[in-house]
């Protein structure tokens, strides 16, 4: 009877063993993921208006001016702002030259920038895009890692957009 209640205890420790480790490895991944969405809130570029500065708080797919995955539109940006913002993309090796030349090149005639005295070309060859309802988004300063990978996406897109509307 004895050697029974001794192998009931060993069992019950074992179990508890099995529980504790399960709960141990549930709260590293927890914490893990944590970490893991933190870092990548730090790298998300800012954006003019958003709370904190930041699109952190912005909702994926959803919002005024915001695409899927939370990026910006570009369907609102106007010939000017696409124009300006490819020549931003080439000159920071987000898109290859010979690729987007040509298309801001006939994007620029056919609105006809003319340079200096666009409002939007000029905010986009400083990186800004125009999201439509006096919204816009920096692509400015997207450094390294997911915002770098996000500023990427975005130029594929100005493109994509600037060559449809030719």
């Amino acid at each position: 009877m004895a050697a029974h209640a001794c192998d009931d205890n060993r069992n019950r420790t074992r179990n508890m063993t099995r529980h504790f480790a399960t709960l141990s490895l549930a709260a590293a991944l927890s914490v893990a993921s944590v970490a893991s969405l933190s870092a990548a809130r730090a790298q998300m570029p800012t954006m003019p208006g958003m709370p904190g500065g930041s699109m952190s708080g912005m909702a994926m797919g959803g919002g005024s001016g915001v695409g899927m995955m939370g990026l910006p539109s570009v369907s609102s940006a106007g010939p000017s702002n696409l124009a300006g913002l490819l020549g931003f993309c080439v000159q920071n090796n987000y898109l290859g030259a010979s690729a987007a030349s040509p298309v801001m090149s006939s994007l620029g005639q056919k609105a006809g920038i003319n340079g200096q005295g666009d409002s939007q070309y000029q905010a986009g060859q400083n990186g800004i895009l125009n999201t439509g309802n006096g919204g816009t988004f920096s692509l400015a300063g997207a450094g390294q890692g997911i915002k770098q990978q996000m500023t990427q996406k975005i130029c594929n897109m100005v493109l994509s957009r600037a060559q449809s509307i030719l």
